[in-house]
């Protein structure tokens, strides 16, 4: 019997691809070395879960055990998304990657510092060095300051030197709403909000009347209620306020307001077995329509993201008919009243999972019959504001990088001179 040639130059190669699809595949777990070595060591902490379980990471610049993170001169999910989840990304694989000693945080090139990047910044910092601390790894964090006053105020007061506790000194021309607010019940955060907005209309002279107050409490109550019930088993929320009232950095007051929730995004919490047969249906209607529109710039995910903000959707069942519009309707209201009398209109945004929708007042809520006769508002974000249309790409984007949750973050002026003027609008037609 002849013997059977071996050729081990193929077989090597074919163990060598097979090894690397493996490792392509597997999600990688940073800590998995410390893991190993400490096998009862359970990670309990859901945003510190929701990280891992989406591979929120990517490559970083690393030095003899140092990371540096460079912060670009936009860091802002509302005017740069793409680049910013690409720094958070890299800040979450620095803080989670156990052969990092040190991380060095430069912000010299910063010109804007949004709210909500700064926020995302600090959750991931903090969590990601409790766990360190768990651990017995030490961790060093350096840095420097943004470049402009505008960023620097945010970094000082409300961003990662205030949340570190290095900075204890509070600015008596900034107004905050804490994140980090141990009371998570959505009553008396939803009160803590709307008190928190009526002290930065109180600086120009202005607080909200009781009917204000009552539809305010509404829809901050339903976005507050949606990063509740909806961000899944491992979710948690957070809600943050800057406003800034120094004429020094801004002529006209300015605010930013961001809700945060590491869970589930508005796509899979539709996808969700929970969801009504009704949305189920309106939902695959919709791929029906879209199907033939998906390309790069357009799929799924981001058409049922969009849908989502409109009248009846809401994975919820419940038997008011407005539901899921809430969200919609607070950044309407706060796009109109946040405006200013050069007509300046503060801009807003949605960011969940792959999907970014940009608010600036050009596509707005507008009023439309149904086949039922009932009156609904709608926005499609396309001129003729149609929901089986494709929207416009500048205002909804599909982007390359993927955010575990949603971000609702809305920037505000409180321009007493426009604030004035529309009171005395409403006062004429006798609202």
């Amino acid at each position: 019997m002849g013997r059977c040639k071996i050729d081990y130059e193929k077989n090597r190669c074919l163990k060598i691809a097979r090894n690397k699809k493996k490792r392509k595949n597997k999600k990688h777990n940073p800590f998995a070395p410390i893991l190993k070595h400490n096998p009862k060591f359970q990670i309990k902490d859901r945003v510190v879960k929701t990280i891992f379980n989406n591979n929120f990471f990517t490559k970083i610049v690393k030095k003899h055990g140092e990371a540096i993170i460079t912060i670009p001169k936009i860091f802002c999910i509302v005017e740069n998304p793409s680049i910013s989840l690409i720094i958070l990304k890299q800040i979450s694989k620095a803080i989670f990657d156990n052969n990092v000693n040190s991380i060095y945080f430069d912000y010299s090139n910063c010109e804007t510092l949004g709210l909500d990047a700064s926020l995302v910044t600090d959750i991931i910092v903090l969590r990601g060095k409790a766990l360190r601390n768990k651990m017995g790894i030490k961790t060093k964090l350096a840095g420097n300051f943004p470049k402009s006053v505008r960023a620097k105020e945010i970094f000082l007061n409300s961003g990662l030197i205030k949340h570190l506790g290095i900075n204890k000194v509070e600015s008596p021309h900034v107004k905050r709403l804490d994140p980090f607010l141990y009371e998570k019940n959505p009553n008396l955060m939803t009160n803590k909000v709307i008190n928190y907005y009526n002290s930065c209309l109180s600086t120009s002279g202005f607080v909200l009347n009781d009917k204000g107050i009552n539809y305010f409490n509404n829809l901050v109550g339903e976005i507050i209620d949606n990063a509740e019930q909806h961000s899944g088993k491992y979710g948690e929320w957070f809600v943050s306020g800057h406003f800034s009232h120094d004429n020094n950095i801004e002529k006209i007051p300015k605010g930013r307001l961001t809700f945060i929730s590491f869970g589930n995004t508005i796509y899979e919490s539709l996808k969700n077995d929970t969801v009504d047969d009704f949305i189920k249906n309106k939902l695959e209607k919709q791929t029906k329509y879209h199907k033939k529109l998906f390309d790069f710039s357009w799929n799924e995910e981001s058409s049922w993201t969009v849908f989502a903000l409109q009248w009846m959707i809401s994975r919820k069942k419940t038997q008011f008919n407005d539901r899921g519009t809430g969200t919609i309707k607070f950044i309407d209201s706060f796009t109109e009243l946040g405006k200013t009398i050069n007509n300046e209109i503060p801009k807003m945004a949605i960011l969940s999972g792959h999907t970014h929708i940009l608010f600036d007042g050009t596509y707005t809520l507008k009023e439309q019959t149904t086949h039922r006769n009932t009156k609904v508002k709608v926005i499609a974000f396309n001129k003729s504001n149609n929901l089986r249309q494709k929207p416009d790409s500048k205002y909804v984007k599909l982007l390359n990088s993927k955010f575990p949750g949603v971000i609702i973050s809305c920037d505000f002026y409180v321009d007493k001179a426009y604030l004035t003027k529309i009171k005395e609008e409403k006062n004429e037609k006798g609202n």
